[in-house]
């Protein structure tokens, strides 16, 4: 048994540690190298491989791209990502990767990656959901695109969603606090829940938009009201109102 293998990384001495050590398993046969996310898959309309060693952080297409687009032209190989930061590795599991490896590559490591790989053949299995993958991608590529513009001391800046722990509704707009600071957008609550759909916001009251991710702690208050507490930010409590509790209980299923 070979299966037919291909290394992706947009680093030179990376693709040569990977090429070195995959060359010591009999059951890999190394067929191609590209050095790009576009390259990549152009390699895999050509070549047909079983198995790809694919970085994650290229800088064209990142790994989880590559992947998508390799899928959608009906390749279906298995993928083991490449990394060097744990978070990206969180990921790879979310959508069924087969298996990741962290950079330094370890050859005790890969001894795992590559006999899990050959069982999975040998029992005729891709544990990849190509469509929760594809879906799982473009709801990535999303929350990386948007930005939130704001206004301090007369210079716009850009927010990612992320950096955002809530919005205070104000006179002419919103105020924004954030991890970096207080900002304002001419924005209302309502434009920037709609904005913000796609992504982890909780309208808790008529005047404040919360970034649910930010939330430790769920306060009771008086009359079926509660406070959110948020996590690394010196003012950090949301008021639910009455009217918006009932969202938050069926929002968290408590």
């Amino acid at each position: 048994m070979e299966l037919r293998t291909i290394i992706v990384d947009d680093e030179t001495p990376a693709r040569e540690e990977l090429h070195f050590l995959i060359s010591s398993y009999p059951e890999i046969k190394l067929v191609g190298e590209a050095a790009s996310g576009t390259e990549a898959v152009r390699l895999a309309e050509s070549l047909l491989p079983d198995v790809i060693f694919l970085d994650i952080k290229m800088w064209d297409l990142n790994g989880f791209e590559t992947a998508k687009s390799i899928f959608e032209k009906g390749i279906n190989p298995f993928i083991v990502f490449a990394t060097a930061y744990d978070e990206y590795a969180i990921k790879a599991f979310e959508i069924n990767a087969v298996d990741y490896i962290l950079k330094p590559f370890s050859k005790k490591r890969l001894d795992k990656t590559v006999s899990r790989i050959i069982d999975l053949f040998k029992s005729n299995e891709n544990h990849f959901e190509m469509y929760k993958f594809i879906e799982y991608v473009e709801t990535m590529n999303k929350s990386q695109n948007i930005k939130i513009p704001v206004w301090k001391n007369n210079r716009i800046y850009l927010l990612n969603p992320s950096d955002i722990n809530y919005f205070e509704a104000v006179e002419k707009g919103s105020k924004v606090m954030a991890s970096q600071g207080e900002y304002e957008t001419n924005c209302c609550l309502s434009e920037l829940e709609d904005k913000l759909r796609d992504y982890n916001f909780f309208r808790a009251h008529k005047s404040f938009l919360v970034n649910m991710d930010k939330v430790i702690e769920i306060v009771p208050w008086f009359n079926g009201t509660y406070i959110l507490s948020l996590k690394d930010y010196e003012k950090n409590e949301v008021p639910v109102s009455r009217r918006c509790a009932k969202k938050l209980r069926e929002h968290l299923e408590i």
